[in-house]
């Protein structure tokens, strides 16, 4: 069971969210997102870290524990470029790191600077998850709370807390 749960976590790691299904919910949030204010991120190379400090799996001791949240950390931090279009608008995708499919904003709501998002995202063949994310966003860097509902066939629900930041770090390398 534990070697399921650390494969099954570990793949959320490598797919945490991308777009590569636009569904219904996402072109009508992609919609109300043209009505909603939003902070505009510098165009380039962005760099997004996962930081987690709690999960929740009781049948795990502390030690097993940490080695899931350091790999789900280490997988689903990435970096990525944003074009100038994107950088107006980002997609769903780059929120939630690497990998994933079928990612959608289930709510992106701007006060200021801060910032509260919902995402939800399919685990090829290995469950969902929905993630929200809370903070402040600025033109070249934001950090947030993060909270992670995963769900994993065999195993259920595993929740897991943490920060997740992302730092503008300059231009695109050239292709």
């Amino acid at each position: 069971m534990h070697k399921f749960l650390l494969l099954g976590v570990a793949a959320l790691a490598i797919s945490a969210c991308s777009d590569k299904g636009a569904d219904t919910d996402s072109k009508e949030r992609a919609a109300d997102m043209d009505d909603d204010a939003f902070i505009p991120m510098k165009a380039g190379q962005w760099e997004t870290k996962f930081v987690f400090t709690d999960i929740d799996v009781p049948t795990l001791g502390k030690a097993e524990k940490q080695q899931i949240m350091d790999e789900v950390a280490k997988s689903a931090s990435s970096r990525s470029c944003l074009t100038e279009a994107e950088a107006k608008k980002p997609s769903a995708d780059f929120f939630g790191g690497n990998g994933g499919e079928k990612c959608v904003y289930k709510a992106f709501d701007v006060s200021g600077q801060n910032v509260r998002l919902k995402l939800s995202c399919g685990m090829e063949g290995m469950g969902s998850v929905d993630m929200e994310l809370a903070g402040v966003m600025g033109e070249t860097e934001f950090n947030y709370d993060s909270k992670f509902d995963v769900r994993l066939p065999m195993i259920g629900k595993v929740k897991m807390q943490g920060k997740a930041s992302g730092k503008y770090l300059g231009a695109c390398p050239a292709a």
